[in-house]
Order: structure tokens, then C-alpha cells, then sequence
């Protein structure tokens, strides 16, 4: 695949209304000097509102750099990230830190609930915290949609992991967020519960029309997404259309060749 080729399958050509994120020649370099260490190399990328994209690449690709860049949870040392029309390099650190808060949700592996806290209020913390009632209607349907509408008087050491994460996937839809990234949801879950959140998070996308960018390890999840963006050594190396769990365990196979 030719430069001009990738470039037309990542959609860097994507008018900035139909972009949800947009990176444009990000670099994120580590130390400096011989120490220095280049997690990303001037990489452009633009996801289209309502997608969801699966991010992978071997260890030390720059996976977890780039989901930080993107969701505004580190800044890069050059290039320019856009996520809805908001450039992130705009933003101070308290206007960073509220915008995560009202406009992007996240999903981690390790669930970040609140022990204390039953799960409707994990699910409000963010809206709380941003001093903005929950909707009372959109919060009954997202319990209803994640399947705890009999669990929300729960805390989290009452609930299983998997109800855990369906916590998570709820506390990052109810503020309506232009974006959910995930960092690999189901890295914690067996394999049937890994599935059951991966629906969850296809169908927020095919139901709800939200855009999920995930990071992933596993050939099985990126399977669910609309595109996979392969990384190795902190560039994009080629993406992948409508991907099945045998093509993308192939591409991981020979990522690098």
C-alpha cells in the first residue's frame, strides 16, 4: 500500500464536521537527547462520527501513547489533535480536565469504579462532578441498555467483573460524550463476558451512534469494530475494512514484514 493509499483508508481527507477526532502529524517523544524515546511518529489520522475503530500493534507500538494523545490525557510534543471541533492544544489544564469529563468517556480495563459508591452513582460521577443533574430518562435507558437496571443499589465488590465494565460502559455514555476510548475493556473478562461488553459497546455505536475508539490485543474483539488501525513502531502501517478474527490475527502475524 502506497502513502497516498493509507492516507485514503485512515480518512485524513475527512471534511472536519465528519470527523470526531482528527490527528494530524502527531509525534509524542519520551526523554531526550541518546535517551530519547519516539512513542508516535507524525501521525495523521481522522475517525468518522459513529464509527468504531479497533487500535493494534505489537508491544511498544505506541497503542496506549496514542489513546492517551487522542483522549487528551497526555499532550504531544508536536502535531495537532482535534477531537469534535475542539483543539486540544487550546485548552489549559483545568479546561483539559473538565472537557474529559463533559465530552469524552472512557472504558479501562481494570473498571476505575469507585468502591464506595453503588453503581447508579458510579454511573453519575462524571455529571456530579461537572455539577450537572443526570437526566433521569437517558440514565434509566442506559442502565436498561447495559442490564443493570436491577443492579444500580449495588457497589462494585456486589457486582461480577463483567457487571463491572457494563458500570463503566454506562458511566461513559450518560454524559453523552462526542467519544467513548476504550483501552482494552475486555482484557480482564473470560471470554463470554469479554463478548457480552463488546456488544454493548457495537451496539452503542449501531443504537446510539456514539463513536468508540478501542485499543485491543485480541484478533477476536477488533472483530467487532468497523476498521482496524494497525500501529508498529509509532506510525500506522495499514488499516483494515470489515475485519473477521482470522484476517486481523494474519495482519498481527506479519505486522512489521
Amino acid at each position: 500500500m502506497t502513502i497516498a493509499e493509507l492516507h485514503e483508508h485512515v480518512n485524513i481527507a475527512l471534511p472536519p464536521a465528519s470527523a470526531a477526532v482528527r490527528l494530524a502529524s502527531v509525534s509524542k517523544v519520551y526523554g531526550s537527547g541518546h535517551n530519547s524515546v519516539a512513542a508516535l511518529r507524525e501521525l495523521s489520522l481522522a475517525l468518522r462520527r459513529g464509527s468504531f475503530t479497533a487500535v493494534m500493534g505489537p508491544s511498544g507500538s505506541g497503542k496506549s501513547t496514542f489513546l492517551h494523545c487522542a483522549a487528551g490525557l497526555d499532550r504531544p510534543t508536536s502535531g495537532s489533535i482535534h477531537l469534535a471541533d475542539v483543539d486540544l492544544a487550546s485548552l489549559n489544564e483545568e479546561q483539559l480536565s473538565r472537557f474529559r469529563r463533559e465530552r469524552i468517556g472512557f472504558v479501562f480495563q481494570a473498571f476505575n469504579l469507585v468502591s464506595s459508591l453503588t453503581a447508579a452513582q458510579n454511573i453519575t460521577l462524571p455529571l456530579r462532578l461537572a455539577k450537572k443533574k443526570p437526566d433521569s430518562a437517558w440514565l434509566a435507558e442506559v442502565t436498561e441498555r447495559v442490564g443493570l437496571a436491577d443492579r444500580v443499589k449495588h457497589k462494585p465488590g456486589e457486582l461480577s467483573g463483567g457487571q463491572q465494565q457494563r458500570v463503566a460502559i454506562a458511566r461513559a455514555l450518560v454524559a453523552r460524550p462526542d467519544v467513548i476510548f476504550a483501552d482494552e475493556p475486555t482484557g480482564a473478562l473470560d471470554t463470554r463476558t469479554g463478548s457480552a461488553i463488546l456488544s454493548l459497546l457495537r451496539g452503542a455505536v449501531d443504537g446510539l451512534h456514539q463513536t468508540v475508539v478501542m485499543v485491543t490485543h485480541d484478533p477476536r474483539a477488533a472483530a467487532y469494530a468497523d476498521t482496524v488501525v494497525f500501529l508498529a513502531d509509532g506510525q500506522i502501517v495499514e488499516t483494515m475494512e470489515h475485519p473477521s478474527p482470522d484476517r486481523v490475527a494474519e495482519r498481527m502475524t506479519h505486522l512489521g514484514d
